[in-house]
């Protein structure tokens, strides 16, 4: 706690200057916003020589917003044998589910703390239960662990809800995608639609805005490759089962891509959206103007983040039409 108060202090120094010099770092940008985005890359920077375990306690121990999560009916449970948790709006019905998966490079995160404020948004926002997965997480559970807990945890999940969408942010937006083009390739039906919010689709990471969007956003290339070779564990990183860019795409079910403006993985997610397109997949994508990554969880503190959820609220709303 006292190292998150030290970081905060830190930002909040950083933005007052920088702003006082040089004005906000994007027009619209106001100084929380700014602050929080600072301080979010200083705790990137600072963490990133720590070993993958401890980064993962350290986040799973801070105290995350719950006014959202209030207002949900949580529980806890497993699908398929894999942990989850489930954010149950006012109203919902029981045969319709959001199947979510966290962000984290496939290293860290959880529903349950780093991501459960934007779970219980989304499932406000769409009306419709989310479902948290705790899939396993590398080093200790490499690829495929992941793509096996979605498979199991999907399977269960159509025993209880006629209606499902996949769902997903960073990583979690790569394993959403590619459970869809699993369950396409082994002739089964898929989630409805998928709702990928700047979703890790190329893990060899090429694009040119992980240098030009650099001082926007607060993750850096360099140690996302540490997290993606943890990921991979000898897998090649071009590998369509890990980088679903270089996916056969036909047949797939409606998705939506959600990308920030200045993200740095923005230009692969574009190009995903353009091989979906490519693939005639009916594919709706956003771009949130000014927004790092996964702008969607920033739709408390800026105008561009509530409107990609509610981007992802209208999608899910269209695939999963009321009965």
């Amino acid at each position: 706690m006292l190292r998150q108060l030290r970081l905060f202090i830190v930002a909040l120094v950083q933005t007052f200057r920088s702003r006082r010099a040089h004005g906000p770092a994007r027009a619209t940008w106001s100084f929380s916003f700014e602050c929080i985005v600072r301080y979010l890359r200083r705790d990137w920077d600072e963490t990133s020589g720590w070993a993958l375990p401890r980064v993962r306690a350290d986040l799973d121990a801070r105290p995350f917003p719950q006014a959202m999560v209030r207002k949900t009916t949580t529980r806890d449970g497993e699908l398929g044998g894999v942990p989850a948790r489930w954010f149950v709006p006012p109203g919902a019905k029981e045969d319709r589910a959001i199947l979510f998966f966290h962000g984290g490079s496939f290293v860290y995160g959880s529903g349950k703390t780093t991501h459960a404020d934007f779970v219980a948004r989304l499932a406000l926002a769409s009306g419709v239960t989310t479902i948290a997965l705790e899939y396993r997480l590398a080093p200790e559970h490499p690829f495929p662990a992941q793509l096996e807990d979605a498979f199991a945890a999907f399977d269960a999940l159509t025993a209880r809800a006629t209606s499902i969408v996949v769902a997903g942010d960073s990583a979690g937006g790569n394993l959403a995608i590619e459970l869809q083009i699993a369950l396409r390739d082994r002739g089964r039906p898929q989630a409805a639609g998928a709702v990928l919010l700047s979703p890790w689709t190329d893990l060899r990471m090429p694009g040119r805005s992980f240098v030009d969007n650099d001082p926007f956003d607060y993750g850096t290339r360099d140690v996302l490759v540490i997290h993606a070779r943890a990921f991979t564990a000898g897998t090649s990183l071009d590998d369509p089962r890990v980088s679903p860019v270089h996916a056969h795409l036909e047949g797939l079910a409606p998705a939506i891509v959600i990308a920030g403006e200045v993200e740095i993985p923005r230009d692969d997610i574009l190009t995903f959206a353009t091989r979906l397109r490519e693939a005639a997949v009916d594919v709706t994508l956003h771009v949130a103007p000014d927004m790092p990554h996964n702008p969607a969880v920033f739709a408390a503190y800026h105008p561009s983040g509530q409107q990609a959820l509610e981007e992802m609220a209208a999608f899910v709303k269209r695939v999963l039409p009321e009965p």
